[in-house]
């Protein structure tokens, strides 16, 4: 979100290169996070890189929020999506509270393998076997574990820690005129990084 005098809301896009470090692919500013803006930016972005090569090898990784899951199911259903954990996470302690659950929960969330899968699952259900039951609200394993992850996409990411890496940087350019932010930060990239 901008603050100070204007309060749109900044959409944006950001990406690990190679080398673990981030880029920013696209960015939008709207008036409001819903499912017509993520429409809008859902389709400039497909649109932007068509012709990349990549086809619809990309994954986009967010919160669960409403809007761009609904965007991208409509405009880009092809397109890789996983959920952030860390996000996922907090609704589980408020489930789930405790160290072994907390434990418990990233080692399903963390399995790179069917069988760590499967021995996490199996501990959480001795635990407490409510949480399995709770587990596929989440929504299919191919959004938040690692071992379902589709290995085309060549990252085993699950959380948006270098989003949130991102917003940061962006600190108190978020009060500054809309024009000034794009022009002093954005768009211009060794400030960012």
């Amino acid at each position: 979100h901008l603050k100070g005098n204007f309060r749109e809301i900044l959409l944006s896009a950001v990406a690990l290169d190679g080398n673990n470090e981030l880029f920013l692919v696209a960015w939008a500013i709207v008036r409001a996070e819903d499912i017509d803006n993520w429409k809008f930016f859902i389709w400039h972005f497909k649109n932007a890189f068509k012709d990349s090569g990549r086809g619809d090898n990309w994954c986009i990784i967010s919160d669960r929020q409403k809007g761009i899951d609904l965007a991208t199911k409509e405009l880009w259903p092809e397109v890789g999506r996983r959920y952030c954990c860390r996000h996922l996470s907090k609704n589980w302690k408020k489930a789930f509270p405790g160290p072994l659950m907390w434990f418990l929960f990233w080692k399903a969330c963390g399995a790179t393998s069917q069988f760590t899968f499967k021995k996490a699952m199996t501990e959480l259900q001795k635990v407490n076997p409510t949480a399995l039951v709770w587990l596929p609200k989440f929504g299919d394993q191919l959004t938040w574990t690692k071992h379902k992850f589709n290995p085309d996409m060549k990252s085993d990411v699950n959380k948006t820690n270098f989003f949130e890496s991102f917003n940061a940087t962006l600190g108190v350019d978020r009060l500054r005129p809309v024009l000034t932010l794009l022009e002093g930060n954005m768009l211009n990239d060794t400030n960012l990084y």
